[in-house]
């Protein structure tokens, strides 16, 4: 199955928060690439806010769901798989595992303050000028380590007497291009807002086979009081590839999800589109808290083995909050007509079969 993302370096200039309005479109929580090309998003804006609707739907019942963690059986037995989180009965005070519930609920509910554009004190809890989105990896322009280096602002850097110093030259950059032996400079601000280097191997091709989106962690410099490139704060790019708006076999909404299942149907086969966002909001808001690269699992056999092997890191992987939220949703959403985020049917889930024939399989409830 194709990665959905992984932490990458990249130095880029400061942004600078632009006022957000009382409805929560996709624009609200990011800055948006514009444009149809080269990165942008505007023929995919419908869809994005699609999921975003979808997404916030569903991170609203999961919470409630936790919530009634102690009264729902069901609930224990779900993070008791995905999150290896062991059903022992009701949750007592100040024990291990009520610190486990916790924490699961609250990485969830950051997210759905981010998905909600929660207000603080009448402005954003998440400024979207640290959160960027882009639509393709083409905006991304290959420098060779020999090529000039750019700076914050774009500009080359000198040395002592101002003649241009190579990319590999200067210690920050260097640093960035031995974390890997196949990491290449990437430049984001030719064809975008974004003057920095993306240090990776694959960088503007990353999009070009079936990965679904990636998400990078961005330290930006800004010009400090003596005219120096100093740390501001942390900046999340998110990139979201062609393939999984277009060719994922994953359904296009949670209601076309719901209508799939069937008896003893894996949960696999029930996550819609709009989780890939999901997923990648939970690297862009927690950032090197959670699982990243290779330590990565996605397909649902290897979340749940991770769960049964080692809960701590199942509570820090993306793809095992996605396959819980979506349990969730499809067993306690609400019928909504034809709107993208309606379940019309109630399916709990259960682990069924035996080896490569093991499913976490559906069980109709209503």
């Amino acid at each position: 199955m194709a990665k959905h993302s992984f932490l990458l370096a990249l130095i880029t200039a400061y942004l600078v928060l632009l006022p957000c309005t009382v409805a929560v479109d996709i624009t609200d929580i990011f800055t948006v690439q514009p444009g149809s090309s080269d990165g942008g998003c505007d023929d995919r804006a419908a869809v994005l806010d699609q999921w975003l609707s979808e997404g916030i739907e569903s991170l609203d019942v999961a919470l409630n769901a936790i919530d009634e963690y102690n009264q729902d059986i069901r609930v224990r037995r779900s993070m008791s798989v995905i999150f290896g989180i062991s059903n022992s009965g009701p949750l007592r005070p100040n024990t291990a595992r009520a610190v486990a519930v916790g924490r699961v609920r609250d990485y969830i509910e950051h997210i759905g303050n981010f998905y909600n554009n929660l207000q603080q004190n009448g402005r954003p809890l998440y400024d979207r000028a640290g959160f960027w989105l882009f639509c393709h990896s083409t905006f991304l322009s290959l420098h060779e380590p020999t090529s000039p280096a750019l700076d914050y602002l774009g500009n080359e850097i000198g040395d002592e007497n101002d003649n241009p110093i190579s990319i590999s030259d200067v210690p920050t950059y260097q640093e960035q291009l031995n974390v890997d032996r196949a990491n290449q400079p990437w430049w984001s601000g030719e064809l975008t807002d974004l003057n920095g280097y993306y240090f990776t191997e694959y960088g503007g091709n990353y999009c070009y086979e079936d990965d679904l989106g990636i998400t990078a962690a961005i330290q930006p410099f800004t010009q400090g009081a003596n005219g120096q490139a100093v740390a501001a704060h942390e900046i999340a790019s998110v990139i979201l590839c062609p393939y999984s708006f277009d060719e994922t076999p994953r359904p296009n909404s949670y209601r076309d999800a719901n209508n799939l299942l069937a008896r003893g149907r894996n949960l696999a086969d029930a996550i819609p589109k709009s989780t890939t966002l999901i997923h990648e909001a939970f690297h862009a808001i927690h950032g090197t808290a959670f699982l990243a690269g290779a330590d990565e699992r996605y397909d649902i056999a290897s979340c749940l083995n991770l769960a049964n092997s080692a809960a701590s890191s199942a509570q820090a992987n993306p793809e095992n909050y996605v396959f819980f939220i979506a349990h969730m949703y499809h067993m306690r959403g609400d019928a909504d007509g034809n709107e993208p985020w309606s379940i019309p049917t109630h399916w709990d889930f259960e682990l069924m079969g035996a080896g490569q024939n093991r499913v976490y399989g559906a069980i109709q409830t209503t």
